[in-house]
């Protein structure tokens, strides 16, 4: 009788692993074809070699001079399915006020469990950027300690592999940007998480 319990015991403890090893493979196979994750990005780099500003009367007539080099990674956690962009739009703005859109990053493929880098270098001279009379109070703060928080801003679709929904996509990096001389070595970047904005709809 002892025997035939252990045997009974032994039987459902394999049995028992048997299920359980098969609702995790369920699992991830679900995780894997039906569940979609959004990327991740963060600001690996930026380097900010002139920022001028010219106020203007009033404050929104200002005009700005500037060249900025930021590099943003994206992240595709999905383990199976590979992320298709459209075209990036590009844009940089100071105090809320765009003063640069001028960048686009050409349409792309991100393969599952990969990391893509987006290069992006703008620069203008005299440029429009309407800012307000705070924003200018605010240009001026920043500028005695040459430390500039910028918005950089990237529009673009994407589509997931296997799916037909194309769904909006905005990413938000917030970079403090230490204004260098471009004949000296840049000052080191912290790197900054960015904020991912998507569409709330079926197949996003």
């Amino acid at each position: 009788m002892a025997f035939w319990e252990d045997w009974s015991w032994k039987k459902l403890t394999i049995w028992a692993t048997v299920i359980l090893v098969g609702v995790g493979l369920i699992v991830v196979l679900v995780v894997a074809f039906a569940v979609v994750l959004p990327p991740k990005a963060k600001a690996d780099d930026a380097v900010l070699q002139r920022f001028s500003l010219s106020p203007g009367s009033p404050a929104s007539n200002s005009t700005i001079s500037y060249n900025v080099t930021a590099t943003v990674s994206l992240w595709n956690p999905n383990i199976h399915r590979a992320i298709e962009y459209g075209p990036l739009a590009v844009a940089f703005s100071f105090n809320g006020s765009r003063f640069d859109e001028s960048a686009t990053v050409p349409a792309f493929e991100h393969k599952p469990r990969k990391e893509a880098t987006v290069l992006v270098t703008v620069g203008g001279a005299g440029k429009p950027i309407k800012l307000t009379a705070a924003g200018v109070k605010e240009f001026s703060s920043e500028n005695d300690t040459a430390k500039f928080d910028v918005e950089m801003r990237l529009d673009t679709t994407l589509q997931y592999k296997g799916r037909k929904a194309k769904c909006p996509l905005v990413v938000v990096c917030p970079l403090q940007l230490q204004l260098v001389d471009p004949d000296v070595a840049a000052t080191a970047f912290q790197r900054t998480k960015c904020t991912i904005l998507r569409a709330k709809k079926s197949g996003c």
